[in-house]
């Protein structure tokens, strides 16, 4: 990563969190437009001068710049979101898969019939990655599914939003 990121940890949120978009973390449909909304909201909530409310600790003018400095550059974002998913991994329990693409759910093909996603993989399999509604449900959390192909050694990250209602 470059010099300028801060790892997260306890003692420094990470960047999403700083500009209140822990919701849109690593969301590659994220705008600039967007997080400089989100830098003039933060700034206007932690600025001791602008605040109305009592200023919260943590956040300073400086890592709300240095946050819509980097959210807001594409390059840099998509570096810092390649550092949290390091950081994540390492952290996590979840094994590494080699062989893994990430797409969306919607680049899936449904079967009505059977009510499963299907990707046909480059082995050759044309339904080597199946996703049930009860994988997606047990991975609500998270917002992705990895799976595996059924006649390889790939994997698939599956992206995915919960409907809310």
């Amino acid at each position: 990563m470059a010099a300028d990121f801060q790892a997260p940890s306890g003692d420094h949120p990470d960047y999403y969190t700083i500009l209140n978009l822990a919701s849109r973390k690593q969301d590659p449909s994220l705008s600039p437009a967007e997080v400089k909304s989100a830098y003039k909201k933060a700034l206007l909530q932690h600025h001791p001068d602008k605040s109305t409310s009592v200023v919260k600790p943590g956040f300073t003018v400086d890592s709300i710049a240095l946050a819509y400095k980097i959210l807001s550059s594409p390059s840099l974002k998509t570096e810092y979101d390649l550092g949290l998913q390091t950081l994540r991994s390492k952290d996590s329990d979840k094994v590494f898969h080699t062989g893994l693409d990430t797409v969306d759910l919607d680049d899936l093909a449904f079967n009505e019939s059977k009510e499963i996603w299907t990707r046909g993989c480059r082995c050759g399999d044309d339904s080597g990655f199946i996703v049930t509604e009860a994988e997606l449900e047990s991975n609500a959390e998270d917002g992705e599914l990895i799976t595996g192909c059924r006649g390889c050694s790939l994997w698939l990250r599956v992206l995915f939003g919960v409907e809310e209602g």
